[in-house]
């Protein structure tokens, strides 16, 4: 029960509605109280809330190798994890899992994307080595432009980055890994210019695997 005294500018006691009176050093002050949130289950609901754990899990994973370099400097009011996670919440199904790894952004630029020429996971040597076209077909690519590139091994769920180390000029660049014959390998591939102001969109393309 509330209890008012004085007026609604003097001591005020308890509820009324959604205003609470209480005291904060000798003074009379009166707090609202939140607004009641529900938690409605719907399965939309419930499939967008696994969707949006499972990209933020994996974002998680990929936070300073590629998000950081790729992301944080073009995000518009908003961190580059969360331009990440916006940009491909739909990449992800209703069990939380990266579903279509074609159309995973690592990277969203003014730069155009460079497609993957050729992506092979080498049993023997445990490496990945891909490969890409290194003629300049836009004015924001440049041969120093520096490579950002990921695999995810999907069937053990592990993610390997190389980043910064090779330039474009290059037209290849190798990640040490381990390889399974038997697993599936992802490939993503994007560039950053050296002053850090521009970045590419994303190249893709599924290893192929060899003993």
């Amino acid at each position: 029960m509330a209890i008012m005294r004085q007026g609604i500018l003097g001591g005020l006691k308890n509820k009324i509605g959604s205003v609470v009176g209480t005291s904060w050093k000798g003074i009379a002050v009166l707090k609202s109280l939140p607004l009641s949130v529900a938690n409605p289950r719907t399965t939309p609901q419930v499939n967008q809330r696994t969707k949006f754990k499972g990209v933020v899990e994996f974002a998680s994973r990929i936070n300073s190798e590629i998000i950081k370099p790729l992301w944080d400097r073009f995000a518009q009011r908003k961190s580059g994890n969360n331009a990440f996670v916006s940009a491909n919440i739909d990449n992800f199904n209703v069990a939380g899992s990266l579903d279509t790894p074609q159309f995973l952004k690592i990277s969203e630029g003014k730069m155009t994307s460079t497609p993957i020429a050729t992506a092979i996971a080498d049993d023997s040597s445990n490496t990945t080595v891909l490969t890409w076209a290194t003629a300049l077909i836009d004015n924001f690519q440049a041969t120093t432009d520096r490579a950002y590139a990921m695999v995810y091994d999907t069937s053990e769920d592990k993610i390997y980055t190389s980043t910064n180390l090779v330039a474009r000029s290059a037209g290849t660049l190798t990640i040490n890994m381990p390889v399974n014959i038997a697993d599936n390998y992802e490939c993503w591939l994007a560039f950053k210019r050296v002053d850090g102001t521009v970045v590419s969109g994303t190249g893709y393309l599924q290893a192929t695997v060899q003993a």
